[in-house]
């Protein structure tokens, strides 16, 4: 199959820089097919950067270039890296976009320093267009990864928000909301059990298995397809009805609690 580059972003939709990087990538790699995952990502948010990312790599086939900008330190001495984690590749700004892949997966990474492998006339504002969209070029055109620049060693975390358990509670929180208004928790499945009943700013919901199992304009919980808690009002937004948001708190009762 033809080199694949998968693109995530907090550009948005309405300005051009997506495809200007587009523009630079088919310059290098012409035989390539570019998939768009989102360039919704919240402006310089890196913990809902890192979660998409980490959510969309396991439905690409290996090989696949993912290039991921979301980057606030643009023009500052924060590096950019290429790396190899498992069987795919990866380019981003060393910035903490890939805390949440390097939790379950091992590899690779070096700097991409080479300024062969960028544009001429490298902007202060811009690095996704003249360093990431290059590099992410080169790889899928077949350049190996050790030749973008020297090894990057330990690469920065984020403090992604987690789950914690204490006595029959699981405590977690909403982490991002979706374009249906459904809010996302730090709480995986692997925390849930059938039976449980979920609070949040002072609702008890019900943990159910799909949105069929309410009534339209019922709140509930479930398990979405992030592998996450979601809390969600049927055939409704959850963040308006309930009126909650990133950072509040979410409580899972276990069933005997």
């Amino acid at each position: 199959m033809p080199p694949l580059i998968a693109v995530l972003t907090d550009f948005g939709s309405r300005d051009p820089y997506v495809g200007i990087m587009k523009g630079v990538m088919a310059g290098i790699a012409p035989d390539a097919t570019v998939i768009d995952i989102s360039h919704g990502v919240p402006p310089q948010d890196l913990v809902v950067g890192a979660l998409w990312l980490d959510g969309a790599v396991d439905w690409f086939p290996p090989h696949t270039v993912f290039l991921v900008v979301v980057d606030p330190g643009v023009g500052s001495a924060r590096r950019v890296v290429a790396s190899e984690l498992g069987s795919q590749r990866f380019v981003c700004p060393d910035n903490g976009l890939l805390t949440a892949l390097l939790q379950r997966r091992q590899g690779r990474a070096v700097v991409a320093s080479d300024p062969r492998f960028h544009l001429p006339g490298v902007s202060h504002t811009f690095h996704g267009r003249d360093i990431m969209a290059p590099v992410a070029a080169h790889l899928a055109a077949g350049l190996p990864l050790e030749q973008l620049g020297p090894p990057a060693g330990d690469l920065k975390l984020l403090d992604l928000p987690r789950a914690r358990r204490t006595l029959d509670l699981v405590v977690g929180e909403v982490v991002y909301l979706d374009h249906f208004g459904n809010l996302i928790t730090s709480i995986p499945a692997s925390d849930l059990e059938p039976g449980m009943t979920v609070e949040l700013g002072g609702q008890r919901l019900p943990l159910v298995r799909t949105y069929a199992d309410v009534e339209p304009g019922e709140p509930l919980a479930l398990v979405g397809s992030t592998g996450r808690l979601e809390i969600s009002v049927r055939d409704g937004s959850a963040a308006e009805c309930l009126d909650c948001g990133v950072g509040d708190a979410v409580i899972v009762v276990e069933a005997h609690a």
